[in-house]
Parts: C-alpha cells; structure tokens; sequence
C-alpha cells in the first residue's frame, strides 16, 4: 500500500531512509523548478540551494503537525522560506559586492556570454518580467500558475489569508500584463 505524503513525512521525521527516497522522488522536480523561479538566472546556484532544502525537509520532518495542514503544504513552505532566506542573504552580499565593483567597473551590468548563449530570448523576456514583480505577487503568481497548486495550499505556504492569495495572484498577473504591453510596444 503506498503511503499518503503525510504518512511519509512521519516516517521520515523517525528516521526512515526509504520514506524520505520517496519524498525526495515525488517533489525534486517540482521544488527543482521553485528554486529556479524564486532564486533567479545563475544556474550554479540552483543545485546548491534546492539540496540545502530537501536537508532541511529531512532535519526538520519532526515539526510536521499533520493537524496543522498538508504535508505538501509544509514542504513547499520550507522549500519557499529557504528560497527568499537565501535570497535575502545573497542580496546582502551583493551590495557589498556591488559597491566595490562600480566603483572598479562602473559600466558592468551587461550580461555574460554564458549567460547570452543559455537562455533563448523568449525565455530571458518571461523570467525579467517575472523577476520584476515584489517577492509576494512573485511567489503567489509562480506557486499557482507554475506549480499549479490550489490557493488554500499557497496560503498555507505563505501563511497569509486565502483572499490575499487570491489579491496577490490578481495584481501580479495584471503587472505582468502591463508589462508584456509595456516592452512589447516599443518593438
């Protein structure tokens, strides 16, 4: 009898190597592509933070309270605060960074060739103008349309109220809109 994600999670929180195997091959794809979308274009990043997650899932399967919602619900939770911590934390480290670049190579921000050669142009233009929108329309935009999950399991991710769920996914894609419209109707 398979076991639910819910059973799995127990079963890892004591330990059980094969119930986290599981885990592990029911949601690396998915979470592979949350990190992808929350944490940004340098695909050198993408392995370190997503296996830095699925750590986290094994170490932390003990604060799993099957009480308090779904198992899938607090996976994408733990994978989605790792993420915007990771982030955070590289975003404090690049203004650092920055500040001492610009003032060696004032006029650096053009992309890389690495860069340039990976990613198709159609690409490039939906990631920046997903990159453009606030973390919280980002997140709820790319949990709903990308992951396809239900707004009670993005709320239960983001531990915000359903309606604002449903407000952030709103404004993001009317953002998104304008600016498809924006950057297309200057070709």
């Amino acid at each position: 009898m398979k076991r639910t994600d819910e059973q799995l999670l127990l079963d890892v929180a004591r330990g059980d190597k094969s119930a986290f195997r599981e885990i592990y091959q029911n949601y690396s794809a998915p979470l592979y592509r949350l990190v992808k979308r929350l944490v940004g274009v340098k695909t050198s990043d993408y392995d370190e933070v997503f296996q830095e997650i699925m750590l986290r899932i094994w170490k932390n399967a003990p604060l799993f309270d099957p009480g308090k919602g779904r198992a899938k619900s607090w996976i994408y939770l733990v994978a989605t605060r790792h993420c915007l911590n990771w982030l955070e934390t590289k975003r404090n480290r690049c203004v650092t960074r920055e500040t001492e670049l610009h003032e060696t190579f004032p006029d650096s921000d053009k992309p890389g060739p690495e860069e340039a050669a990976f990613r198709s142009e159609e690409a490039e233009s939906a990631v920046r103008l997903l990159d453009c929108l606030p973390e919280d329309l980002k997140l709820a935009v790319s949990l709903r349309h990308l992951d396809d999950l239900s707004i009670e399991e993005i709320a239960g991710i983001t531990q915000v109220p359903e309606g604002t769920v449903k407000s952030r996914i709103f404004y993001g894609l009317k953002k998104l809109r304008s600016f498809f419209f924006k950057e297309n109707s200057h070709e």
